[in-house]
């Protein structure tokens, strides 16, 4: 027989998420010495967000994910709700194939964060293109995407080993099969 998790574990868990969000938050915008603040900062919030999403997706509302995205926005001085929205769609994505990245390697996973990373970036500069507002250099676009994927190494090991944030069991079909 299956078993079950109380109800109030997924809010904690989904308390997790706003606490590691909210660091990661924080932590990108962490004022830094003048050599280190011109290099763009990596996406924490993003790397936080794709690790539990596909560990733990049932604690990972995407309202959730949204409002971090906002706030990050608002706090950041970005333009708001585009860098959000991408947020949302990478991390839905993730959300889409977290249960054959579960069967996989942890390099095929570093790989499609990095992609969505790659297409985060492509589609804000899209966004920003259209709505007339300055648009950084492609060479700082770049330096962010390498940076995010190195940071989600380093995220994946903190909350894997570190916090021993484990993913939560796979559902199971009639004859056994995983969805």
């Amino acid at each position: 027989m299956a078993r079950r998790e109380p109800g109030y574990a997924r809010w904690l868990n989904a308390l997790v998420l706003l606490g590691l969000g909210w660091l990661a938050i924080l932590l990108e915008l962490a004022p830094l010495g003048g050599l280190a603040s011109s290099a763009p900062s990596p996406d924490f919030l993003f790397c936080v967000a794709a690790f539990l999403v596909v560990r733990r997706s049932r604690s990972t509302p995407a309202i959730l994910v949204l409002l971090l995205g906002l706030a990050r926005d608002l706090i950041g001085g970005g333009a708001v709700g585009i860098e959000a929205l991408t947020l949302l769609g990478a991390v839905e994505l993730m959300r889409g194939y977290r249960f054959w990245l579960r069967r996989r390697s942890f390099v095929f996973e570093l790989a499609l964060a990095a992609a969505l990373a790659m297409g985060m970036a492509a589609l804000q500069v899209v966004a920003l293109t259209i709505t007339f507002a300055p648009s950084p250099a492609l060479e700082t676009l770049a330096l962010g995407v390498l940076g995010t994927a190195g940071a989600y190494v380093a995220v994946a090991f903190l909350l894997r080993y570190g916090l021993r944030l484990r993913a939560e069991p796979q559902p199971r079909g009639p004859l056994g099969a995983t969805p």
